[in-house]
C-alpha cells in the first residue's frame, strides 16, 4: 500500500486552498501540489499569502508535492517570438527570461518555507507566430538548455530540484523531448516531470520525426530513472471534433494507466492529479488513484 505517493494539485478540487485541502484530506490524501493559489500562480504570492498557506496546510496535515510554477511558459524562447495563454483560468507570469528566473528564485523560497523540494518548469510556450511549424528542434533544445542550465544553478542554490513538463503547449511536448535535454545537460538539479497524457497529445505536425516512434510504455522506460515527479490525466481522442482530445477521468481515457501501474508505483516520486473535469469526475478520479494505490 503506498497512498503516500498520491497527490492533486489543489486547484482541481476547487480554487479556494482551504476547501481544497480539507477535501483532499478527506479522500485519504498525504499531500498537494500548488499552481493557482489566491487567484494568481504560486510564484506570484506575497510572504503573508504563504504564510497563510503554511497554516492551511498545517491544520490539514497536508504536505506540498510540489510547487507547480508556471516559469518560462510564457517567456518568449526567441525576441521574435509572440506567445499567448490557452487558457485563461490557467493563471501564469509573463515577461522576459530574465524576469522569469527571478519568479524562479522566489519560487524556490517558497518551496523552501512549505518543506518541498520541487518546482515545475516549463519548456518554453510554442509560439503564436503561424510560420513557425515544427517545434523542438536542435536548435530549439539547444536554446532551451542554456536556460535550463541557469535554471538549475539558481535551484542548487536553494537544494531544490528542478522538474521540467513535457507540456503540448511547449517546445518539447513528448517526454523524450524534455529527457533527451536533461541528459545532455546533466545538472544534478534538473530533473523530469513527465505527464504521459501529454505526450500521449502531443500534436505530432508541430513535433519532428524523431520524437513519434516511441509509445507511452517505451517513454517510461527511457525516462523512468531521471523522472522527480509525474502528473496524472487522461484523453479520448475523438477525431469527429474540433479539438479531438476529450479529457476524462483517471481511468476512463485512451491510456491504461492500471498496465502501467506497477511501473509508475516504484518510482521514487510523488504521482499527482491533474485531471481537468468536473468536480464529479475529479472526486471519482481522486478514488480511483487511491484504489489503485493500496494494491
Amino acid at each position: 500500500m503506498r497512498t503516500n505517493l498520491c497527490s492533486i494539485i489543489s486547484d482541481q478540487i476547487n480554487e479556494d486552498i482551504k476547501i481544497a485541502c480539507k477535501k483532499a484530506k478527506e479522500e485519504g490524501f498525504s499531500y498537494i501540489e500548488l499552481h493557482n493559489v489566491f487567484g494568481k500562480s504560486i510564484e506570484e504570492c506575497s510572504d503573508i499569502e504563504v504564510e497563510e498557506i503554511k497554516n492551511i496546510l498545517d491544520a490539514s496535515g497536508l504536505k506540498v508535492s510540489a510547487i507547480a510554477s508556471t516559469v518560462f511558459f510564457l517567456a518568449p524562447l526567441y525576441e521574435n517570438y509572440k506567445v499567448s495563454l490557452f487558457n485563461d483560468a490557467f493563471h501564469a507570469i509573463t515577461g522576459d527570461i530574465s524576469t522569469h528566473l527571478e519568479y524562479l528564485k522566489r519560487a524556490c523560497k517558497i518551496a523552501k518555507k512549505l518543506d518541498c523540494s520541487i518546482v515545475r518548469v516549463f519548456p518554453f510556450r510554442y509560439p503564436d507566430n503561424e510560420d513557425v511549424v515544427i517545434v523542438g528542434t536542435e536548435k530549439d533544445r539547444e536554446e532551451i538548455k542554456k536556460h535550463l542550465i541557469e535554471a538549475g544553478n539558481i535551484a542548487a542554490s536553494y537544494d531544490i530540484m528542478i522538474a521540467v513538463e513535457n507540456c503540448p503547449y511547449s517546445h518539447c511536448p513528448k517526454g523524450e523531448m524534455t529527457y533527451r535535454m536533461i541528459k545532455e545537460i546533466a545538472h544534478p538539479n534538473v530533473g523530469l516531470l513527465w505527464d504521459p497524457a501529454n505526450s500521449y497529445r502531443a500534436e505530432r505536425k508541430k513535433v519532428p520525426q524523431e520524437f513519434l516512434s516511441l509509445n507511452l510504455k517505451e517513454e517510461f522506460e527511457l525516462l523512468k530513472d531521471n523522472i522527480v515527479h509525474v502528473h496524472l490525466k487522461n484523453y479520448h481522442y475523438d477525431e469527429t471534433q474540433t479539438k479531438p482530445f476529450i479529457h476524462k477521468a483517471f481511468l476512463n481515457g485512451d491510456i491504461a494507466f492500471e498496465e502501467m501501474w506497477d511501473g509508475l508505483s516504484k518510482l521514487n516520486c510523488k504521482l499527482s492529479l491533474e485531471p481537468e473535469v468536473s468536480y464529479e469526475e475529479t472526486l471519482s478520479s481522486m478514488k480511483d488513484l487511491i484504489k489503485l494505490s493500496q494494491k
